[in-house]
């Protein structure tokens, strides 16, 4: 239940708090006082758009804070399941600020939260039903809505969304193949002949630097055997070469190598020198027998060095290996659209059976609400009976969407499926006898429209789990004995849930457990909203005034204790 509503610095709202009880709480005042202000503010705690114009004084902070308790396990369950805040014991607060600047914030139990986590936490606190709200009810998606909430199909809608979606995704990855299919037949004869040219090209990873290197040696081959030849025989061949001379330097160098320690390091380090330059001199005639010209190899080597540039230029590459690359990319696409064909038939095959799941979910849901369909019309035929349509008879019309361009096949209907089902839904409602039924939106006008949707909420409290509702004015348009029948219908509904209603009508304000009243004064150029909490007498009084005005007579007095005593 909602135990306390804080109000500082908002509308005509300086500072306020209100405590509230469980069962019908009544919150009356003249027009202009605030009372739409109170639900305007429970509509900001509950994640709805800020407007700074409402800020009481624009250089203060506003802050709207409901604290709610005595809450269901269910509520509890559901509330723990939250990781974004903690919750204290059986209690949550929910608290929104709005800054001068315009920036809000808001807060469940002292910790920051998004909006959409305060909009998740107080839907499962708040049911929130205006005077706009009569109009929801003559959506069809709404209508269907409620149907689902009375047959308990919350989880069976949701497992037909997630079947949709996944059917759906099949479908449009279906398409876009298609539409590559289409396009690489386009393509089809210029890619076949890239790989036809790039194939017998036959060109290699690295070929080409190779090649590179390979004709760089022979162009400079002779040149290459003088710098060879020259060098071996000058390093190790000649009877006075570097080797043979530093042979003799180490050698005698060695034989006195034991009187110093130094000298003994520095011969070992000559030892090495030799060995390089042995090994260098066998690499130098090593090489100087595998260079030698060749006409032949360097004809070859440059016509295959052309093809290499033809191709780069052509194909504006850089490198061989970008023509490698390119020639991998290309056949990959080939066998890719070789698979394409076969890849969609069986996504077609796939998507077929993806859709006799969603046609056998949507069957389920569909015999769930026929099923649950003539409990609900008669529920809500008692219940427009106690709020004055003795004779109404209210319908529900369920039908499946059949559409042109529908992609599911049930018997020979042809039907587009919706995030909700196969099914849409219209209320109609026969408020004479012998004139026809017909949709809500034709037949009622708005009071009617607002009984007939407190028979709906009062015929869908056992399967709701909200604990606090709010009715903002819900019996505009009605009066008399209609307003006393409305009134005993939210003081049933009230065993079930704490009821917020604000009202014009003495009948139904009687009906309360509790009562404010939402009073305004002015105080130089400002005028403050407070509220009241009234006892017994002064509930007497107020109600009284509802019945004859600012003035009330000693009957009007007497009706006033007599509505309360009912």
């Amino acid at each position: 239940m909602l135990k306390q509503l804080y109000i500082k610095n908002y509308a005509l709202f300086k500072e306020t708090r209100i405590d509230f009880k469980s069962g019908l709480n009544i919150l009356t005042g003249e027009t202009g006082a605030g009372k739409s202000l109170l639900i305007g503010a429970l509509g900001l705690v509950m994640g709805k758009r800020a407007d700074t114009s409402f800020v009481f004084m624009h250089d203060e902070k506003c802050i709207l804070e409901a604290t709610f308790g005595n809450l269901a396990s269910v509520i509890v369950t559901q509330l723990n399941a939250f990781e974004d805040f903690d919750m204290d014991g059986e209690e949550v607060v929910l608290r929104r600020e709005i800054r001068p600047n315009g920036k809000t914030r808001a807060f469940i139990n002292d910790t920051p939260v998004s909006l959409q986590i305060l909009r998740e936490v107080s839907s499962l606190l708040l049911d929130l039903h205006g005077q706009h709200d009569n109009q929801v009810l003559l959506s069809q998606d709404k209508q269907l809505n409620l149907l689902d909430n009375f047959a308990s199909n919350d989880d069976l809608v949701g497992q037909f969304g997630m079947q949709l979606k996944k059917t759906e995704s099949i479908t449009k990855r279906i398409a876009e193949l298609e539409a590559q299919e289409k396009t690489a037949k386009e393509q089809m004869e210029y890619l076949q002949y890239q790989v036809k040219e790039l194939g017998e090209a036959d060109i290699k990873d690295g070929e080409e630097e190779e090649l590179e290197s390979e004709l760089n040696l022979l162009q400079n081959s002779e040149e290459i055997r003088g710098a060879l030849g020259g060098a071996v025989e000058k390093m190790y061949q000649q009877d006075s070469s570097i080797y043979n001379d530093l042979s003799e330097v180490v050698g005698a160098l060695r034989k006195v190598s034991h009187v110093n320690a130094q000298l003994g390091s520095s011969v070992s380090d000559l030892d090495e020198v030799l060995e390089k330059i042995k090994d260098a001199s066998f690499s130098f005639q090593n090489m100087l027998e595998t260079v030698e010209s060749d006409p032949a190899r360097l004809a070859f080597i440059e016509q295959r060095l052309g093809v290499y540039h033809n191709l780069k230029l052509k194909y504006q590459k850089k490198s061989g290996a970008e023509l490698v690359a390119l020639y991998e990319e290309v056949s990959g696409r080939l066998i890719e659209f070789d698979s394409l064909d076969e890849t969609i038939q069986s996504l077609k095959t796939q998507e077929s059976q993806e859709k006799e799941k969603l046609v056998h979910l949507g069957l389920r849901l569909e015999e769930k609400r026929l099923k649950a369909k003539p409990y609900l019309e008669q529920m809500i035929d008692q219940l427009l009976a106690q709020v004055g349509f003795q004779k109404a008879k209210f319908q529900v019309n369920l039908f499946r969407h059949e559409h042109s361009l529908g992609n599911l096949q049930v018997g020979d209907q042809y039907i587009k499926p919706l995030a909700s089902g196969l099914n849409k839904v219209q209320f109609l409602i026969q408020t004479n006898p012998g004139l026809p039924a017909g949709p809500l939106a034709q037949i009622a006008s708005g009071g009617e429209i607002s009984r007939v949707m407190l028979a709906i909420k009062a015929a869908l409290a056992e399967k709701s789990s909200f604990p606090v509702m709010i009715f903002d004015e819900i019996d505009t348009g009605i009066s008399g004995e209609i307003a006393n029948k409305v009134g005993a219908v939210m003081k049933q509904l009230a065993r079930t849930f704490q009821i917020l209603s604000i009202t014009h009508l003495p009948q139904i304000a009687a009906k309360g457990n509790q009562h404010f009243q939402i009073k305004k004064n002015v105080q130089g150029e400002k005028t403050y909203s407070h509220v009241v909490e009234l006892g017994h007498q002064e509930r007497v009084s107020i109600i009284a005034e509802m019945i004859s005005g600012d003035q009330p007579t000693a009957s009007a007095i007497q009706n006033a204790e007599e509505l309360i005593r009912q």
